[in-house]
């Protein structure tokens, strides 16, 4: 399926959804034609940015945790800023899809009683879904978030660190990790975690002035 039309193939199909929003047309006429290995390929390879969009949101609503999440972890730097973008919001997306069906829906829960600030229920809804799945990234990355509402910062950054154990891509835990360790008053060691953060992002203005920021702090306080 990789040849020299698959990137203009691909660039036709994101150009009608551009017009139609049409997604579930655009996920037909791709899976028709492209597997994910070639859809990461394009994503990694082809030229055109309006190809790599194209397998980027491909990749958003074919892809699974194994085979793209790396492949658009690399995308996040990407030279193209829409690239970069589509390819946050498609990890985001794998990521929450990435076991099986009954525990996908159980992250779903776990998110909504997050979100619903009932802390308690999400640590313990949480808690049994990493039970019966243990390398569920994004399992220990909604507890992580739920223990930093509640202030229990030093547990939130140990499920960070799970996370990111499991997902080396994983921006979001990244950034928890980096606000446990402010919480906790290790800012060194925040520095550390957002100039790796940096390496996943170069190109986040957000995440280069947060680090220049702390930069500066450091330095007028001094060694420590």
């Amino acid at each position: 399926m990789w040849g020299p039309h698959s990137g203009p193939l691909l660039t036709e199909y994101y150009e009608a959804f551009l017009r139609d929003r049409d997604l579930a047309r655009f996920r037909e006429r791709v899976a028709a034609r492209y597997t994910e290995e070639t859809l990461c390929r394009v994503l990694g390879a082809s030229p055109q940015a309006s190809a790599r969009r194209g397998a980027v949101l491909a990749l958003g609503v074919l892809g699974t945790f194994e085979g793209c999440n790396a492949h658009l972890g690399r995308a996040l730097r990407d030279d193209d800023a829409v690239v970069r973008t589509m390819a946050e919001r498609a990890l985001w997306v794998v990521w929450f899809r990435a076991d099986s069906p009954e525990n996908n829906q159980a992250l779903e829960e776990v998110r909504a009683l997050v979100g619903a600030e009932r802390l308690d229920e999400a640590v313990d809804r949480a808690s049994r879904l990493i039970a019966r799945a243990p390398r569920f990234a994004e399992a220990y990355n909604q507890r992580a978030i739920a223990y930093f509402k509640q202030g229990r910062f030093a547990e939130s950054a140990e499920d960070c660190i799970r996370t990111l154990t499991l997902n080396p891509c994983h921006i979001g835990a990244l950034g928890g990790l980096a606000q446990c360790q402010l919480s906790l008053d290790q800012p060194r060691e925040a520095l550390k975690t957002l100039r790796r953060g940096l390496k996943l992002q170069p190109h986040s203005e957000g995440l280069n002035e947060h680090v220049r920021m702390l930069e500066a702090r450091l330095e007028s306080d001094g060694p420590r």
